[in-house]
């Protein structure tokens, strides 16, 4: 099945004419505001394209022929966007580190690039690049000093070259943009050569899907710069001339977002289902009365949403009731984001129903999407207001999708990669004979035209009885209990189905102190098998509804987290599962000791 909307051809113009376009326009007005030393600076439209035009003129004088490559090692901050599109104008190539990278993908990236630039976003990072790259050339750093690197404000103190908007005139669709390296889930990182026109016929073809945000709208940076997903709905917000807000990662961002008040943010899942749980354990911590008002409410507009969804009119009392669940629940919920979201734009994996309905029941409509790094982020996305629970939406504009061999995704179209940089074999590999990109993904088309995402074929658990399992389902349903913080589910090739689990030490001490039990320590306090029976007993009613071949039948309770730093998770916070299963291989192995199907395995990190 091959599944394709809107085939007509859209027409090239570089990126950042487009920014220059809405300097001249916008002039004082705040291109970004950005979170230091506890308050907001405001740069404006004119400043933000002064300081393009800086790196670009740095950058030709540094003398970097086009399609030089230049690596961006950094957190988020401003100068990530201002040294990309200055790179864009001056026709070099960014290289996107991931500032969490490990020491290995960061010697991989840089032995495979050979940048003759970088810039650093600290010295931490400085230090670390130093310790992995015998000599990585020319080094910036952004934020402070270092003794082997340039300062930033001393690299762009140049005077504006008369030629540097030529260059953007003279950019082509098919000019390389960007190398993105994968987060490397399933195997070592590679980079993805993206192009111009892959970005430009991107921030084209997401008008259609968003038509009611205009650039009196803010949009708040939470994701990785590093990563696809942010890096190009930046682009697109840029082009809109909405507002952008920057701050360091940090528990600080909640706290910041209601002066922000942003109309667009973008998550990953597990983010957007952190903050479902920590606002249903407020409203359980008020009073049972409460609970069941919320869960009431809930019903309300969820029912008042369906029937939207549906094109009907709701009725007068069924109006009434969701203003007054408004009132009590709904705006206090949007509150948390700021009080004026209008779109949770939701990718990177599938995000649970029970969530989805929970915010769309608040009036915040949960724009699920899918797309990868190879695709300039979007494949499909949700039309606004046609959010359904399990569906990532319709296919992109211009783009074809079919499901191939195993219901795997394969897609074809202008935002596609032009393939792996110096990986000849992979990119042929990646590719059908009539150029169709495989995903490594398994999916279905619902009736109505959505995509729906089954799992990664590499992911897909084999046991031994010939059932296949898809672990990221179990996954995310575990992360709604608020005695899970994290799971890993495992059985390839085994009998049984288990899990690795990080539950909420939290939540695990306050039950010991219930009980009567003394510990000292999480090695000592996961050993008692009264925790883990409380865990498996918790696990088990929260998935009774899953079928029979599914259900965790053995468990192992970890007492460090997966973490970015230790290389278990990507930066969007999906789990590395071969790095898991390798990490954890012994652990593993002992529970194919256990014969019966209730594990009391506990474990600390392997």
């Amino acid at each position: 099945m091959v599944c394709i909307l809107g085939e007509d051809e859209l027409s090239y113009a570089p990126f950042m004419s487009g920014i220059i376009a809405n300097a001249e326009k916008y002039k004082e007005r705040s291109a970004y505001e950005v979170y230091r030393d506890d308050h907001w600076e405001k740069v404006s439209w004119t400043q933000f394209l002064t300081n393009i035009s800086k790196v670009a003129s740095a950058v030709l004088n540094f003398c970097l022929a086009p399609d030089d490559l230049v690596a961006v090692y950094a957190p988020n901050c401003p100068q990530w966007h201002e040294i990309d599109y200055g790179c864009m104008a001056a026709k070099a190539v960014t290289v996107a580190i991931h500032a969490t990278c490990s020491v290995e993908a960061v010697r991989q990236i840089f032995t495979e690039t050979v940048p003759k630039l970088t810039f650093v976003g600290n010295a931490e990072l400085a230090d670390l690049l130093f310790g992995a790259v015998e000599n990585p050339g020319r080094v910036v750093i952004i934020e402070g000093e270092h003794p082997k690197c340039q300062k930033y404000s001393d690299f762009v103190n140049v005077e504006v070259r008369s030629d540097w908007a030529a260059k953007v005139a003279d950019t082509k669709a098919d000019d390389l943009w960007t190398i993105v390296y994968t987060s490397g889930t399933t195997g070592a990182v590679r980079g993805a050569m993206l192009t111009h026109g892959n970005i430009v016929y991107q921030i084209m073809r997401h008008r259609d899907r968003l038509p009611d945000l205009t650039d009196q709208d803010r949009s708040f940076c939470m994701l990785p710069l590093s990563h696809v997903f942010e890096r190009g709905w930046s682009a697109i917000q840029y082009t809109w001339g909405m507002t952008y807000y920057y701050c360091k990662p940090s528990p600080e961002i909640i706290r910041l977002l209601p002066y922000a008040a942003p109309s667009v943010i973008c998550v990953v899942p597990r983010i957007l289902e952190k903050i479902y749980t920590a606002i249903q354990e407020k409203f359980a911590q008020r009073s049972k009365a409460m609970q069941g008002i919320v869960d009431k409410c809930v019903k309300v507009g969820c029912q008042y949403q369906k029937e939207l969804l549906e094109g009907k009119k709701p009725g007068l009392w069924l109006r009434m009731r969701n203003k007054l669940a408004d009132k009590l629940v709904f705006s206090k919920v949007r509150h948390v984001f700021g009080g004026h979201i209008k779109h949770l734009v939701v990718g990177s994996a599938s995000l649970t129903a029970s969530v989805h309905e929970f915010f769309r029941a608040c009036g915040i409509f949960i724009n699920n999407g899918y797309g990868m790094t190879e695709t300039t982020a979007t494949i499909s996305s949700t039309p606004v207001g046609r959010s359904i629970p399990g569906m990532v939406g319709l296919p992109m504009e211009g783009i074809e999708i079919r499901l191939g061999k195993d219901n795997e995704i394969q897609v074809r179209g202008d935002s596609v990669m032009v393939g792996y940089y110096k990986k000849p074999e992979e990119t042929k590999a990646s590719f059908t004979e009539d150029g169709f990109f495989r995903t490594g993904d398994v999916g279905c088309f619902a009736p109505n035209g959505y995509l729906c995402i089954t799992d990664r074929i590499k992911d897909m658990i084999r046991t031994s009885t010939g059932k296949y399992v898809a672990p990221q389902y179990l996954e995310s349903r575990l992360a709604l209990s608020p005695l899970i913080e994290q799971a890993a589910i495992i059985g390839e090739g085994r009998s049984w189905v288990g899990a690795l689990l990080v539950p909420n030490f939290a939540k695990l001490e306050e039950y010991a102190k219930k009980i009567g039990l003394a510990f000292s320590s999480r090695e000592e306090l996961v050993g008692y098998p009264e925790i883990v029976n409380f865990v498996k007993s918790t696990i088990d009613d929260l998935l009774s509804d899953v079928a029979k071949h599914e259900r965790i039948q053995r468990i192992a309770l970890l007492t460090h987290p997966f973490t970015i730093q230790s290389g278990e998770l990507t930066p969007t916070l999906k789990l590395r599962r071969k790095i898991i299963l390798e990490r954890y291989h012994d652990l593993i192995a002992s529970m194919d000791a256990f014969d019966s199907t209730y594990q009391k395995l506990a474990s600390s990190a392997g």
